[in-house]
């Protein structure tokens, strides 16, 4: 347990007390700006089509100078090289009358690593015989191959075959067609290896018949060595200007598909860097002026792979060693049903401490502990040996990955609380 003498704890809650009362005024309309701003159309979903990573960064950066946040480089910037496919223009696959979207959409994906196509072309259905002629073909060259990877149309053991031949092109074709009960959540993960084929999910209801040709017009850009960035500030301590408390949320998301399909991202993650802000306005009053500095860092390349996180800690701007805890802000847009701690089983300490803040101010909200998982940018910290948390809400959002997570579908519901409870943790005496 998180132990305390009553000298310290009568000192805790009078530095409590006044936390409170200096947050009163504190509301979710800053943040309600930002996330309206990141996840604007202006943004493109701050993916890499349009530069919608760089366009997000700049207004960080912008709001780290005006906050007067340190910096340990010239722009905030700490930047990096990624490769990564993009679809910046024409994104048209036609199947005829028997499917009507021909576009990105709720019942058809394009694959991130697809490449350019255009064309007509015949399909083919996928035979178990197939599987056997694997990269000793070149009959599917201008074909595509529909490949029915439903519930109820091979065992799993098959479907990882298949998975597999689709994702490296074994049989050398034009592209697939893949009939699935549901799409996965969309992920710009895949775009980062080059390809030479095309690989288009569809959901199997939304077909009225067999799907027998297909118009393609597919405009791919894959950029080798792309320049991306974290944005990096910090507000110095008063007592203990070299060890670091470090607030860190990714920015990137799924970004634009073609012209018009845009994923927004609200909850994720426009929210978490909306509460870093927040944070960073707070501890850059005077009056608010921490013991300990507090660093703030937006990530990109967390969809990904953790790349942004991934490549800080091991080109860290401060010295990991000088890190007391790293907080990962990632899903926060909601909290009315409380809030989980990733790692808060692996730091039962540090869980604690916001165990004891919720409960010495009332907050009316249920906290979770998880155990440690590579699910977002505490990862990396976590596996340099850094304690890490990474928080996310728990409550109803738009859709997971999906156009529909904008700022409308964001409860907002525990918002306040959580900015409240963040200060009060690291308001108390943490050299304990």
């Amino acid at each position: 347990m998180y132990r305390k003498n009553r000298k310290y704890l009568l000192s805790t809650m009078i530095g409590l007390l006044f936390t409170a009362q200096s947050l009163q005024a504190q509301d979710s309309l800053y943040a309600r700006n930002v996330i309206a701003t990141l996840a604007s159309p202006a943004f493109h979903g701050r993916g890499y089509a349009f530069k919608g990573d760089s366009i997000a960064a700049d207004y960080i950066s912008k709001e780290f100078g005006r906050l007067n946040l340190k910096s340990k480089t010239s722009d905030y910037f700490q930047s990096y090289f990624v490769s990564m496919n993009v679809f910046e223009q024409n994104t048209r696959i036609d199947f005829g009358a028997n499917y009507p979207t021909t576009s990105f959409s709720d019942a058809m994906q394009i694959a991130m690593y697809s490449a350019s196509v255009k064309g007509d072309f015949k399909i083919v259905p996928a035979t178990d015989d197939m599987l056997l002629k694997t990269q000793k073909t070149s009959a599917f060259k201008n074909k595509f191959i529909a490949v029915d990877m439903s519930s109820d149309s091979m065992d799993k053991e098959v479907r990882k075959e298949w998975g597999r031949v689709i994702r490296n092109n074994l049989l050398k074709a034009k592209g697939y067609v893949v009939l699935k009960d549901k799409l996965s959540p969309y992920s710009p993960g895949a775009g980062t290896i080059k390809s030479e084929h095309t690989t288009v999910y569809i959901v199997k209801d939304s077909i009225s018949g067999n799907l027998k040709k297909v118009s393609v017009d597919l405009d791919a850009r894959f950029i080798e060595q792309y320049a991306t960035q974290n944005v990096f500030g910090y507000i110095e301590g008063t007592r203990y200007p070299d060890t670091f408390f470090v607030i860190g949320a990714h920015y990137d998301h799924l970004g634009q598909a073609g012209r018009d399909y845009i994923f927004h991202g609200a909850n994720d993650n426009a929210a978490g860097v909306a509460m870093m802000l927040d944070l960073a306005r707070h501890y850059s009053l005077p009056e608010n002026r921490p013991e300990y500095s507090i660093a703030f860092v937006a990530f990109s390349g967390e969809e990904i792979g953790l790349l942004g996180s991934f490549y800080f800690v091991d080109h860290p701007l401060i010295e990991m060693s000088n890190i007391k805890v790293m907080l990962n802000l990632d899903l926060v847009g909601t909290g009315e049903d409380g809030f989980t701690f990733v790692c808060g089983k692996t730091f039962p300490e540090e869980f604690e401490k916001f165990l004891f803040v919720n409960e010495q101010n009332g907050y009316p909200q249920d906290l979770v502990a998880r155990e440690a998982a590579p699910n977002s940018d505490h990862y990396p910290f976590f596996k340099k040996g850094c304690k890490a948390l990474f928080i996310y809400g728990m409550g109803k959002s738009g859709a997971y990955h999906h156009p529909s997570d904008t700022l409308e579908n964001l409860s907002m519901g525990g918002y306040t609380r959580l900015v409240r409870m963040i200060v009060d943790y690291l308001n108390l005496d943490n050299s304990q």
